[in-house]
Protein backbone atom coordinates (compact mmCIF):
# COMPACT_ATOMS: atom_id res chain seq x y z
CA UNK A 1 0.00 0.00 0.00
CA UNK A 2 1.19 3.14 -0.82
CA UNK A 3 1.83 6.48 1.51
CA UNK A 4 -0.24 9.34 1.25
CA UNK A 5 1.89 12.17 1.51
CA UNK A 6 0.42 15.70 2.50
CA UNK A 7 3.02 17.66 0.85
CA UNK A 8 5.68 16.91 -2.21
CA UNK A 9 9.20 15.70 -0.96
CA UNK A 10 12.62 17.44 -2.39
CA UNK A 11 15.72 15.60 -2.20
CA UNK A 12 18.77 16.56 -0.48
CA UNK A 13 20.33 18.07 -3.43
CA UNK A 14 16.91 19.36 -5.11
CA UNK A 15 16.89 21.68 -1.84
CA UNK A 16 20.58 22.79 -1.49
CA UNK A 17 19.56 23.65 -5.56
CA UNK A 18 16.33 25.53 -4.75
CA UNK A 19 17.69 27.52 -1.72
CA UNK A 20 21.01 28.55 -3.51
CA UNK A 21 19.18 29.59 -6.51
CA UNK A 22 16.45 31.71 -4.33
CA UNK A 23 19.88 33.84 -2.57
CA UNK A 24 21.69 34.25 -5.75
CA UNK A 25 18.90 36.13 -7.36
CA UNK A 26 19.61 38.85 -4.80
CA UNK A 27 23.31 39.21 -6.49
CA UNK A 28 21.23 40.41 -9.77
CA UNK A 29 20.22 43.57 -11.36
CA UNK A 30 16.81 44.42 -9.62
CA UNK A 31 18.03 41.05 -7.24
CA UNK A 32 15.63 42.53 -4.40
CA UNK A 33 12.51 41.96 -6.67
CA UNK A 34 13.85 38.89 -8.14
CA UNK A 35 14.49 37.10 -4.89
CA UNK A 36 10.78 38.30 -3.48
CA UNK A 37 9.64 36.39 -6.52
CA UNK A 38 11.24 33.63 -6.20
CA UNK A 39 10.17 33.37 -2.11
CA UNK A 40 6.80 33.35 -3.10
CA UNK A 41 7.13 31.39 -5.81
CA UNK A 42 8.69 28.15 -3.54
CA UNK A 43 6.38 29.46 -0.40
CA UNK A 44 2.83 29.30 -2.45
CA UNK A 45 3.62 26.35 -4.53
CA UNK A 46 5.04 23.86 -1.70
CA UNK A 47 1.24 24.55 -0.15
CA UNK A 48 -0.79 24.58 -3.14
CA UNK A 49 0.66 21.55 -5.16
CA UNK A 50 -0.25 18.41 -3.17
CA UNK A 51 0.76 14.78 -4.50
CA UNK A 52 -2.33 13.69 -6.57
CA UNK A 53 -4.81 16.50 -5.93
CA UNK A 54 -5.69 18.94 -8.85
CA UNK A 55 -3.16 21.03 -9.86
CA UNK A 56 -5.57 23.91 -11.94
CA UNK A 57 -4.40 26.50 -9.44
CA UNK A 58 -0.73 25.82 -9.00
CA UNK A 59 -1.07 26.58 -12.81
CA UNK A 60 -2.97 29.79 -12.34
CA UNK A 61 -0.74 30.88 -9.73
CA UNK A 62 2.29 29.95 -11.93
CA UNK A 63 0.69 32.01 -14.93
CA UNK A 64 0.30 34.82 -12.16
CA UNK A 65 3.42 34.47 -11.47
CA UNK A 66 5.26 34.67 -14.79
CA UNK A 67 3.18 38.25 -15.39
CA UNK A 68 4.25 39.60 -12.71
CA UNK A 69 7.67 38.93 -12.62
CA UNK A 70 7.75 39.00 -16.56
CA UNK A 71 8.23 43.00 -15.65
CA UNK A 72 11.46 42.23 -13.56
CA UNK A 73 12.70 40.06 -16.25
CA UNK A 74 12.38 42.64 -18.77
CA UNK A 75 14.04 45.57 -16.95
CA UNK A 76 16.84 43.01 -16.49
CA UNK A 77 17.35 41.79 -19.79
CA UNK A 78 17.28 45.42 -21.14
CA UNK A 79 19.83 46.07 -18.08
CA UNK A 80 17.55 49.05 -16.81
CA UNK A 81 16.20 49.87 -13.39
CA UNK A 82 12.93 48.20 -12.88
CA UNK A 83 11.01 51.83 -12.90
CA UNK A 84 12.41 53.00 -16.44
CA UNK A 85 8.86 53.29 -17.29
CA UNK A 86 7.31 54.32 -14.45
CA UNK A 87 8.06 55.45 -11.21
CA UNK A 88 5.24 53.16 -9.17
CA UNK A 89 6.71 49.73 -11.27
CA UNK A 90 8.55 48.49 -8.33
CA UNK A 91 5.52 49.48 -5.57
CA UNK A 92 3.22 48.11 -7.91
CA UNK A 93 5.31 44.54 -8.32
CA UNK A 94 5.77 43.87 -4.71
CA UNK A 95 2.35 44.88 -4.33
CA UNK A 96 1.08 42.11 -6.67
CA UNK A 97 3.38 39.73 -4.94
CA UNK A 98 1.75 40.11 -1.59
CA UNK A 99 -1.43 40.15 -3.70
CA UNK A 100 -1.13 36.84 -5.27
CA UNK A 101 0.12 35.18 -1.94
CA UNK A 102 -2.94 36.08 -0.37
CA UNK A 103 -5.08 35.19 -3.49
CA UNK A 104 -3.94 31.64 -3.39
CA UNK A 105 -4.27 31.14 0.86
CA UNK A 106 -7.90 30.48 0.76
CA UNK A 107 -7.33 27.81 -1.69
CA UNK A 108 -4.53 26.03 0.55
CA UNK A 109 -6.40 26.49 3.15
CA UNK A 110 -9.56 23.84 1.11
CA UNK A 111 -6.65 22.32 -0.04
CA UNK A 112 -5.92 21.08 2.72
CA UNK A 113 -9.63 20.27 3.84
CA UNK A 114 -9.25 17.60 1.12
CA UNK A 115 -8.15 14.20 2.33
CA UNK A 116 -5.03 12.93 0.63
CA UNK A 117 -4.71 10.03 -1.86
CA UNK A 118 -2.28 7.92 -3.32
CA UNK A 119 -1.90 6.26 -7.08
CA UNK A 120 -3.76 3.45 -6.07
CA UNK A 121 -6.44 5.50 -4.39
CA UNK A 122 -6.90 6.94 -7.78
CA UNK A 123 -6.44 3.82 -10.05
CA UNK A 124 -9.53 2.11 -7.86
CA UNK A 125 -11.87 4.68 -9.24
CA UNK A 126 -10.16 4.62 -12.37
CA UNK A 127 -10.61 0.88 -12.85
CA UNK A 128 -14.79 2.03 -12.71
CA UNK A 129 -14.49 3.40 -15.83
CA UNK A 130 -14.22 2.39 -19.50
CA UNK A 131 -11.58 4.44 -21.28
CA UNK A 132 -13.08 3.39 -24.19
CA UNK A 133 -16.66 5.10 -23.51
CA UNK A 134 -14.94 8.11 -22.19
CA UNK A 135 -12.94 8.43 -25.69
CA UNK A 136 -15.70 8.34 -27.59
CA UNK A 137 -17.78 11.19 -25.49
CA UNK A 138 -14.32 13.26 -26.18
CA UNK A 139 -14.51 12.60 -30.17
CA UNK A 140 -18.19 14.24 -29.45
CA UNK A 141 -17.84 16.77 -27.55
CA UNK A 142 -14.89 17.91 -29.49
CA UNK A 143 -17.01 18.34 -32.70
CA UNK A 144 -20.11 19.77 -30.69
CA UNK A 145 -17.47 22.31 -28.64
CA UNK A 146 -16.03 23.78 -32.23
CA UNK A 147 -20.01 24.15 -33.50
CA UNK A 148 -20.95 26.03 -30.14
CA UNK A 149 -17.46 27.97 -30.27
CA UNK A 150 -18.62 29.07 -33.72
CA UNK A 151 -22.08 30.22 -32.57
CA UNK A 152 -21.50 31.81 -29.39
CA UNK A 153 -20.63 34.99 -30.29
CA UNK A 154 -23.76 35.46 -32.69
CA UNK A 155 -26.25 35.84 -29.40
CA UNK A 156 -24.94 38.56 -27.01
CA UNK A 157 -26.36 36.92 -23.71
CA UNK A 158 -25.71 33.33 -24.56
CA UNK A 159 -22.42 33.84 -25.07
CA UNK A 160 -20.29 33.28 -22.03
CA UNK A 161 -23.05 30.27 -21.30
CA UNK A 162 -22.04 28.79 -24.53
CA UNK A 163 -18.74 29.32 -23.71
CA UNK A 164 -18.91 27.52 -20.42
CA UNK A 165 -20.89 24.38 -22.34
CA UNK A 166 -17.55 24.17 -24.79
CA UNK A 167 -15.55 24.07 -21.52
CA UNK A 168 -17.38 20.31 -20.89
CA UNK A 169 -14.81 19.04 -23.96
CA UNK A 170 -11.83 19.54 -21.72
CA UNK A 171 -13.63 18.02 -18.75
CA UNK A 172 -13.94 14.59 -21.12
CA UNK A 173 -10.30 15.44 -21.85
CA UNK A 174 -8.92 15.70 -18.41
CA UNK A 175 -11.21 12.27 -17.58
CA UNK A 176 -9.77 10.72 -20.47
CA UNK A 177 -6.02 11.34 -19.33
CA UNK A 178 -6.94 10.13 -16.08
CA UNK A 179 -7.78 6.77 -17.75
CA UNK A 180 -4.85 6.86 -19.70
CA UNK A 181 -2.10 7.55 -17.05
CA UNK A 182 -3.50 5.45 -14.45
CA UNK A 183 -4.75 2.37 -16.15
CA UNK A 184 -1.86 2.54 -19.20
CA UNK A 185 -4.26 2.01 -21.93
CA UNK A 186 -5.15 4.13 -25.36
CA UNK A 187 -1.64 6.12 -24.55
CA UNK A 188 -0.97 6.43 -28.60
CA UNK A 189 -4.45 7.88 -28.99
CA UNK A 190 -4.27 10.42 -26.30
CA UNK A 191 -1.19 12.20 -27.57
CA UNK A 192 -3.11 11.89 -30.92
CA UNK A 193 -5.56 14.06 -28.92
CA UNK A 194 -2.83 16.38 -27.64
CA UNK A 195 -1.91 16.73 -30.80
CA UNK A 196 -4.67 17.55 -32.62
CA UNK A 197 -6.13 19.91 -30.12
CA UNK A 198 -2.41 21.93 -30.40
CA UNK A 199 -2.96 22.35 -33.87
CA UNK A 200 -6.28 23.37 -34.49
CA UNK A 201 -5.81 26.15 -31.61
CA UNK A 202 -3.92 27.82 -33.95
CA UNK A 203 -7.02 28.23 -36.17
CA UNK A 204 -8.58 30.11 -33.47
CA UNK A 205 -7.52 34.35 -33.17
CA UNK A 206 -7.15 34.09 -29.41
CA UNK A 207 -4.19 31.28 -29.45
CA UNK A 208 -6.08 28.59 -27.79
CA UNK A 209 -3.26 26.49 -28.27
CA UNK A 210 -2.23 27.22 -25.23
CA UNK A 211 -5.03 25.59 -23.54
CA UNK A 212 -4.09 22.43 -24.65
CA UNK A 213 -0.51 22.79 -23.06
CA UNK A 214 -2.35 23.98 -19.78
CA UNK A 215 -4.46 21.03 -19.35
CA UNK A 216 -1.70 18.56 -20.40
CA UNK A 217 0.35 20.17 -17.28
CA UNK A 218 -2.69 19.32 -14.87
CA UNK A 219 -2.74 16.07 -15.91
CA UNK A 220 1.13 14.98 -15.14
CA UNK A 221 1.40 17.70 -12.06
CA UNK A 222 -1.18 16.38 -10.47
CA UNK A 223 0.89 13.13 -10.24
CA UNK A 224 3.86 14.11 -8.92
CA UNK A 225 5.00 13.48 -4.98
CA UNK A 226 8.62 13.96 -5.49
CA UNK A 227 11.15 16.01 -6.85
CA UNK A 228 15.12 15.09 -7.32
CA UNK A 229 17.91 17.25 -8.98
CA UNK A 230 17.10 15.59 -11.89
CA UNK A 231 13.45 16.59 -12.75
CA UNK A 232 14.35 20.38 -11.69
CA UNK A 233 16.80 20.08 -14.67
CA UNK A 234 14.07 18.59 -16.72
CA UNK A 235 11.59 21.03 -16.02
CA UNK A 236 14.58 24.20 -16.05
CA UNK A 237 15.61 23.36 -19.52
CA UNK A 238 12.08 22.68 -21.04
CA UNK A 239 11.10 25.87 -19.27
CA UNK A 240 13.91 27.20 -21.34
CA UNK A 241 12.69 25.51 -24.42
CA UNK A 242 8.45 27.02 -23.90
CA UNK A 243 10.53 30.50 -23.58
CA UNK A 244 12.18 30.42 -27.18
CA UNK A 245 8.60 29.22 -28.71
CA UNK A 246 6.93 31.49 -26.81
CA UNK A 247 10.06 34.51 -28.53
CA UNK A 248 9.32 33.56 -31.73
CA UNK A 249 5.37 32.98 -31.86
CA UNK A 250 5.38 36.95 -30.70
CA UNK A 251 7.51 37.40 -33.83
CA UNK A 252 5.34 36.26 -36.13
CA UNK A 253 1.97 36.47 -34.14
CA UNK A 254 0.72 40.17 -35.16
CA UNK A 255 1.38 39.45 -39.16
CA UNK A 256 -0.69 35.58 -38.40
CA UNK A 257 -3.41 37.53 -36.92
CA UNK A 258 -3.69 40.14 -39.24
CA UNK A 259 -4.35 37.30 -42.17
CA UNK A 260 -6.95 35.48 -39.86
CA UNK A 261 -9.03 38.53 -39.55
CA UNK A 262 -8.39 39.61 -43.20
CA UNK A 263 -7.59 43.00 -42.54
CA UNK A 264 -11.43 43.82 -40.57
CA UNK A 265 -9.81 44.93 -37.73
CA UNK A 266 -12.14 42.32 -35.54
CA UNK A 267 -10.98 39.82 -33.27
CA UNK A 268 -12.37 36.69 -35.76
CA UNK A 269 -11.12 34.55 -38.56
CA UNK A 270 -12.20 35.46 -41.77
CA UNK A 271 -10.02 32.34 -43.67
CA UNK A 272 -10.49 28.78 -43.91
CA UNK A 273 -8.18 26.14 -41.58
CA UNK A 274 -6.61 25.09 -44.55
CA UNK A 275 -5.16 28.79 -45.33
CA UNK A 276 -4.46 29.53 -41.55
CA UNK A 277 -2.22 26.55 -41.78
CA UNK A 278 -0.69 27.26 -44.99
CA UNK A 279 0.05 30.95 -43.50
CA UNK A 280 1.34 29.52 -40.56
CA UNK A 281 3.67 27.44 -42.45
CA UNK A 282 5.04 30.03 -44.39
CA UNK A 283 5.58 32.56 -41.55
CA UNK A 284 7.41 29.57 -39.47
CA UNK A 285 9.65 29.07 -42.79
CA UNK A 286 10.43 32.32 -43.07
CA UNK A 287 11.16 33.17 -39.50
CA UNK A 288 10.35 36.60 -37.51
CA UNK A 289 8.99 39.62 -38.81
CA UNK A 290 11.94 42.15 -39.72
CA UNK A 291 10.23 45.09 -38.04
CA UNK A 292 10.78 43.33 -34.53
CA UNK A 293 14.53 43.79 -34.09
CA UNK A 294 14.28 42.73 -30.58
CA UNK A 295 11.69 39.47 -30.14
CA UNK A 296 12.64 39.15 -26.70
CA UNK A 297 12.10 42.04 -25.53
CA UNK A 298 8.42 42.24 -27.20
CA UNK A 299 7.63 38.61 -25.39
CA UNK A 300 8.60 39.20 -22.18
CA UNK A 301 6.78 43.01 -22.52
CA UNK A 302 3.62 41.03 -23.87
CA UNK A 303 3.67 38.93 -21.10
CA UNK A 304 4.01 41.19 -18.11
CA UNK A 305 0.98 42.47 -16.74
CA UNK A 306 2.54 45.42 -14.16
CA UNK A 307 2.87 48.41 -16.30
CA UNK A 308 -0.66 48.87 -16.03
CA UNK A 309 -1.26 48.62 -11.87
CA UNK A 310 2.34 51.12 -12.32
CA UNK A 311 0.46 53.36 -14.61
CA UNK A 312 -2.82 53.60 -12.39
CA UNK A 313 -0.99 54.17 -9.28
CA UNK A 314 0.46 57.26 -10.97
CA UNK A 315 -2.49 58.67 -12.08
CA UNK A 316 -4.16 57.71 -9.04
CA UNK A 317 -5.16 59.69 -6.83
CA UNK A 318 -2.66 62.27 -8.31
CA UNK A 319 -5.19 63.21 -10.99
CA UNK A 320 -8.12 60.86 -10.31
CA UNK A 321 -9.43 60.04 -7.04
CA UNK A 322 -10.05 56.79 -5.42
CA UNK A 323 -13.16 55.41 -6.27
CA UNK A 324 -14.06 54.46 -2.42
CA UNK A 325 -15.62 51.14 -4.19
CA UNK A 326 -17.76 52.18 -6.53
CA UNK A 327 -15.41 50.54 -9.57
CA UNK A 328 -16.38 47.23 -7.92
CA UNK A 329 -20.11 48.32 -7.52
CA UNK A 330 -20.41 49.17 -11.37
CA UNK A 331 -18.30 45.59 -11.95
CA UNK A 332 -21.08 43.68 -9.78
CA UNK A 333 -23.72 45.41 -11.42
CA UNK A 334 -22.75 44.74 -14.69
CA UNK A 335 -22.29 40.71 -14.01
CA UNK A 336 -25.92 40.65 -12.21
CA UNK A 337 -27.89 42.52 -14.68
CA UNK A 338 -28.82 39.52 -17.60
CA UNK A 339 -28.65 41.52 -20.92
CA UNK A 340 -32.09 40.05 -21.82
CA UNK A 341 -33.59 41.70 -18.87
CA UNK A 342 -32.07 44.71 -19.91
CA UNK A 343 -31.26 44.87 -24.23
CA UNK A 344 -30.07 48.61 -23.73
CA UNK A 345 -26.84 46.81 -21.49
CA UNK A 346 -24.01 48.67 -23.28
CA UNK A 347 -20.83 45.69 -24.10
CA UNK A 348 -18.22 45.54 -22.29
CA UNK A 349 -15.31 47.25 -23.42
CA UNK A 350 -11.96 46.60 -21.18
CA UNK A 351 -9.99 49.17 -22.66
CA UNK A 352 -12.54 51.88 -22.11
CA UNK A 353 -11.53 51.46 -18.07
CA UNK A 354 -7.43 50.72 -18.86
CA UNK A 355 -7.45 54.13 -20.81
CA UNK A 356 -8.77 56.27 -18.17
CA UNK A 357 -7.07 55.32 -15.66
CA UNK A 358 -3.71 55.15 -17.02
CA UNK A 359 -3.71 57.53 -19.57
CA UNK A 360 -2.19 55.44 -22.03
CA UNK A 361 -3.75 55.98 -25.60
CA UNK A 362 -4.79 52.36 -26.34
CA UNK A 363 -6.77 51.34 -29.36
CA UNK A 364 -9.83 49.94 -28.93
CA UNK A 365 -13.04 47.61 -30.50
CA UNK A 366 -13.17 49.58 -33.31
CA UNK A 367 -9.80 49.06 -34.51
CA UNK A 368 -9.43 45.63 -33.26
CA UNK A 369 -7.89 45.50 -30.19
CA UNK A 370 -8.51 45.26 -25.76
CA UNK A 371 -6.60 46.00 -23.45
CA UNK A 372 -7.45 44.61 -19.59
CA UNK A 373 -6.49 46.96 -16.45
CA UNK A 374 -6.31 44.02 -14.50
CA UNK A 375 -8.05 43.27 -11.37
CA UNK A 376 -5.21 44.16 -8.86
CA UNK A 377 -5.75 47.31 -10.56
CA UNK A 378 -9.50 47.32 -10.18
CA UNK A 379 -8.95 46.81 -6.57
CA UNK A 380 -6.48 49.99 -5.90
CA UNK A 381 -8.86 52.51 -8.03
CA UNK A 382 -11.11 51.79 -5.12
CA UNK A 383 -9.27 51.18 -2.07
CA UNK A 384 -5.43 52.13 -2.46
CA UNK A 385 -2.63 50.12 -1.97
CA UNK A 386 -3.79 48.32 1.15
CA UNK A 387 -7.50 47.73 0.60
CA UNK A 388 -6.93 46.48 -2.56
CA UNK A 389 -5.83 43.20 -0.82
CA UNK A 390 -9.53 42.67 0.51
CA UNK A 391 -11.11 41.88 -2.56
CA UNK A 392 -8.41 40.06 -3.77
CA UNK A 393 -8.79 37.81 -0.57
CA UNK A 394 -12.28 37.39 -1.22
CA UNK A 395 -12.17 35.93 -4.63
CA UNK A 396 -9.28 33.50 -2.93
CA UNK A 397 -12.15 32.41 -0.70
CA UNK A 398 -14.85 32.24 -3.59
CA UNK A 399 -12.30 30.13 -5.33
CA UNK A 400 -11.52 28.20 -2.42
CA UNK A 401 -15.50 27.15 -1.58
CA UNK A 402 -16.22 26.39 -5.33
CA UNK A 403 -12.91 24.24 -5.75
CA UNK A 404 -13.80 22.30 -2.84
CA UNK A 405 -17.52 22.12 -3.21
CA UNK A 406 -16.87 20.84 -6.70
CA UNK A 407 -14.21 18.41 -5.50
CA UNK A 408 -16.52 16.91 -3.14
CA UNK A 409 -19.89 17.09 -4.53
CA UNK A 410 -19.63 16.63 -8.22
CA UNK A 411 -20.22 12.67 -8.28
CA UNK A 412 -19.03 9.54 -6.32
CA UNK A 413 -15.71 9.10 -8.85
CA UNK A 414 -13.50 11.58 -8.06
CA UNK A 415 -11.46 11.87 -11.05
CA UNK A 416 -14.71 12.74 -13.00
CA UNK A 417 -14.71 15.80 -9.99
CA UNK A 418 -11.07 16.35 -10.77
CA UNK A 419 -11.82 16.91 -13.90
CA UNK A 420 -14.84 18.91 -13.35
CA UNK A 421 -12.85 21.63 -11.56
CA UNK A 422 -9.76 21.23 -13.98
CA UNK A 423 -12.04 22.38 -16.89
CA UNK A 424 -14.08 24.98 -14.72
CA UNK A 425 -10.84 26.91 -13.13
CA UNK A 426 -8.40 26.88 -15.91
CA UNK A 427 -10.35 29.99 -17.29
CA UNK A 428 -8.60 32.38 -14.24
CA UNK A 429 -4.82 31.55 -15.51
CA UNK A 430 -5.31 35.54 -16.40
CA UNK A 431 -3.40 37.98 -13.93
CA UNK A 432 -4.37 40.51 -16.50
CA UNK A 433 -8.11 40.10 -16.37
CA UNK A 434 -10.49 42.88 -16.07
CA UNK A 435 -12.40 42.35 -12.52
CA UNK A 436 -15.82 42.43 -15.09
CA UNK A 437 -14.04 39.72 -17.39
CA UNK A 438 -13.21 37.51 -14.37
CA UNK A 439 -16.55 38.18 -11.94
CA UNK A 440 -18.93 37.20 -15.29
CA UNK A 441 -17.15 34.64 -15.78
CA UNK A 442 -16.88 33.01 -12.41
CA UNK A 443 -20.92 33.76 -12.15
CA UNK A 444 -21.70 31.81 -15.51
CA UNK A 445 -19.08 28.82 -15.27
CA UNK A 446 -20.39 28.35 -11.43
CA UNK A 447 -24.11 28.53 -12.34
CA UNK A 448 -23.81 26.55 -15.11
CA UNK A 449 -20.89 23.51 -13.61
CA UNK A 450 -24.02 23.61 -11.14
CA UNK A 451 -26.48 23.07 -13.20
CA UNK A 452 -24.49 20.12 -15.18
CA UNK A 453 -23.82 18.81 -11.42
CA UNK A 454 -27.43 18.35 -11.02
CA UNK A 455 -28.48 17.19 -14.60
CA UNK A 456 -25.39 16.01 -16.74
CA UNK A 457 -22.55 14.49 -14.62
CA UNK A 458 -25.02 11.88 -12.79
CA UNK A 459 -26.56 10.25 -16.23
CA UNK A 460 -22.80 10.89 -17.98
CA UNK A 461 -21.13 8.64 -14.72
CA UNK A 462 -23.71 6.11 -15.31
CA UNK A 463 -23.04 5.90 -19.34
CA UNK A 464 -19.11 5.94 -18.65
CA UNK A 465 -19.27 3.37 -16.14
CA UNK A 466 -18.03 0.18 -16.31
CA UNK A 467 -20.85 -2.25 -14.99
CA UNK A 468 -20.27 -5.18 -12.08
CA UNK A 469 -21.87 -8.20 -13.10
CA UNK A 470 -24.93 -8.96 -11.23
CA UNK A 471 -24.10 -11.59 -7.95
CA UNK A 472 -26.24 -14.87 -8.63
Amino acid sequence: MQTRLQYIKYDDVAQGFLILLLFAQLFFYNGIYLFVGAFVLGFVLYYLQQPYKPSVFSLIFVYHFIQISAGVWLSNYLGVDINFRSPSTGVATIASYVGVVLLFLPVIYYQNKIPPFNRDDLKRYALKISTRRVFVAYLISYFVANSISAAAFRIDWLTQIALALVNLKWVIFLLFGFLVILKGEMKKIFFLAIGLEFISGFFSYFSDFKMVIFFTAFLFLTFIKEVKFKTLFIAITGILFAAYLGVFWTSIKGEYRKFLNQGSRTQTVQVTQEEAMNKLIDLVQQGREESQDNPAANFLDRLQYTYHLAKTMDNVPAIIPFQQGSNWGETILFVFTPRVLNPEKPKFEATVKTRKYTGLAYAGQRQGASFSLGYFADGYIDFGLVGMFFPILLIGFIYGMLYFYFVKNTSNNILVNYAVVGALFMEFTAFEVDSTRLLGRLYIYALTFYLLKVFFFPWFLEQISIKEPASK
